[in-house]
Parts: C-alpha cells; sequence; structure tokens
C-alpha cells in the first residue's frame, strides 16, 4: 500500500519552489484577514448645531402614518440612499425628507435633499426592477420586463429638473449651486439610458457613494456653517407640512393624470391606440409628443 506522506513528498518535489512560496503567502495573508478583519470606518461628517435633527423628525413622523404598499416601497428606497449619505459622505450637510416646495398654486415633493458645504443635491429616488431604457430629454423612459412586460413613467432627469427649478426658485439660489441625483434600485438593470454630466447623474444604489464622493471632490466649498443653517431653517417648514397639503398634493398628481388637457401645451388629449393598447396622446402630435396611459 502506498504511504500518503511519501506520495504527498513526491508531489511536492515536482512542485517548483517558487509556486510553493507564493501559495504560502495566500495561507498566511488568508489567515491574517481572519485573525483582524478590516473595520469599516464612518467619515466624519459636521452637522450644524442647535437644530433638530430633520431626517430623523421626518421618518418619525412618516412612521406614524398609514401607508400602501408602492408607498413603503418607494420608500424604503428612500431609507437606503439616507443611511448611504449618512454613512459614506464627509463634510457638513444636513438631510431632508419629502420637501413640498411651492410651485405656483401647487407643490413639487421631493424625496431626499441634502444641503452640503459643496452645493446642494436632490435625489429622485425609483425603487424599481427590470430593465430600465429612456434618455436625457425624452417625455417618458421604459422600464421592461422579461417576460415582455412594459410599463412607461415620466422622465425622472426632467422630473428632478422641475424640482431644482422650483426648489431654487423658493430658496433664491442659482440652479447652478444644484445637482441631480436620480437613484434607481439595485434590483433593475440600467440598459440603455443617458449619460452622466456633471449637475446630473443617473445611478443606483450601489454606486451611489462612490459617484457622490467624486462629484463633491471635484467641487469647491460654497457655504459656510452659518450660510447652511441659514438654508436648513428655510427647509424644516417644508417638511413639517400638514395633512391638508398633502392631501392637495396628492389630489393635484391625480387631478393632472384624470385631465383630458396637455399639460405641456394646452392641446386637447385624444385617445389613441398604439401596439400595446389604447393610451392619452396629444392632439398637437407630432408638435407635442406627450402621452400617458389610460387609467383602468
Amino acid at each position: 500500500m502506498l504511504d500518503p506522506n511519501y506520495a504527498l513528498t513526491e508531489i511536492l518535489k515536482n512542485i517548483p519552489p517558487q509556486i510553493i512560496a507564493f501559495l504560502l503567502v495566500v495561507l498566511f495573508f488568508g489567515i491574517l484577514s481572519r485573525a483582524f478583519p478590516r473595520r469599516r470606518h464612518k467619515p466624519q461628517t459636521h452637522k450644524p448645531q442647535g437644530m433638530e435633527p430633520p431626517l430623523q423628525e421626518s421618518r418619525e413622523k412618516r412612521d406614524r402614518e398609514p401607508l400602501n404598499r408602492e408607498e413603503k416601497k418607494g420608500q424604503r428606497g428612500e431609507d437606503l440612499i439616507a443611511d448611504i449619505l449618512d454613512t459614506n459622505i464627509s463634510g457638513e450637510f444636513q438631510l431632508f425628507r419629502n420637501v413640498y416646495v411651492p410651485n405656483g398654486d401647487k407643490t413639487s415633493e421631493i424625496d431626499l435633499l441634502m444641503v452640503h458645504e459643496k452645493g446642494i443635491v436632490v435625489f429622485e429616488s425609483k425603487n424599481y426592477s427590470g430593465w430600465i431604457f429612456g434618455s436625457m430629454d425624452g417625455l417618458n423612459w421604459l422600464q421592461r420586463f422579461p417576460n415582455g412586460e412594459k410599463h412607461s413613467f415620466y422622465n425622472p432627469v426632467r422630473q428632478n429638473r422641475n424640482h431644482i427649478k422650483a426648489l431654487s426658485q423658493h430658496l433664491n439660489i442659482p440652479e447652478s449651486q444644484f445637482y441631480s441625483y436620480v437613484v434607481f434600485s439595485d434590483k433593475c438593470a440600467l440598459k440603455k439610458v443617458a449619460e452622466n454630466t456633471r449637475f446630473t447623474v443617473i445611478t443606483q444604489t450601489s454606486k451611489l457613494a462612490k459617484q457622490l464622493q467624486r462629484t463633491l471632490a471635484e467641487s469647491t466649498v460654497s457655504y459656510n456653517h452659518e450660510e447652511i443653517q441659514a438654508i436648513s431653517e428655510r427647509l424644516i417648514p417644508l417638511t413639517n407640512v400638514d395633512s391638508s397639503v398633502k392631501a392637495k398634493h396628492i389630489e393635484d398628481i391625480r387631478a393632472a393624470q384624470e385631465s383630458t388637457v396637455c399639460p405641456f401645451c394646452g392641446a386637447e388629449l385624444v385617445i389613441r391606440h398604439g401596439k400595446y393598447g389604447d393610451f392619452w396622446g396629444c392632439s398637437s402630435y407630432p408638435k407635442c409628443k406627450f402621452k400617458r396611459k389610460i387609467e383602468e
């Protein structure tokens, strides 16, 4: 019977010394990494003093309100983004959730807002799955699933652009001080979307931290402690709106969805027939290409 120790010795004799040395080094560092696991260090952040934390207050208030399934799904995505920002972004900043910004006789709701010393970052969270397609200036984007199911949704870049415009006017701060971040869930695949620019970024939650760190690293400090506090004090009332403001915001959205007037050019909407069913289309097509699915 062959001696196992003798067989192992013969095998080792035929292995070049360089390979044996390499394997020993790999084994050594493997043992070392298990004995001393790497610890993740949270960047040092500096928040304005003497103010209630608006993000925490918003979460506590939200947790007391009943939510439907879609709202819960959306807020899980917003929670994840907020945690990523709070853990990975350095510098002085304040975070705000569900900001209702006056916009004419209506309001624009911002999912998440960061007032940072290097600028104001407005986040639009899309906790979607499937494959995502869309251009920078197109009216709608497309969500497609492997089984062939398709859904269109309003261009989130344009949506966030409108949010920034309303917030810029309300705060009297130039739009050049704002950064637009559209953040999709990692459950989806960004198949063909618009390319990022300096002030407009389309990304996913797993890439958000590095992308935003890069944006901030390329920017200069715009606000000192007192200016961040002054902006924050103007934003806090917009996060603590009463139920009537929220109800009117939802009513305005529903009215826009049910209206037969084109929200872009004012022409009448007509029912058109497409490959995937009927939809509302602008009567001034092709000059105006607005369209909306018919709610059943």
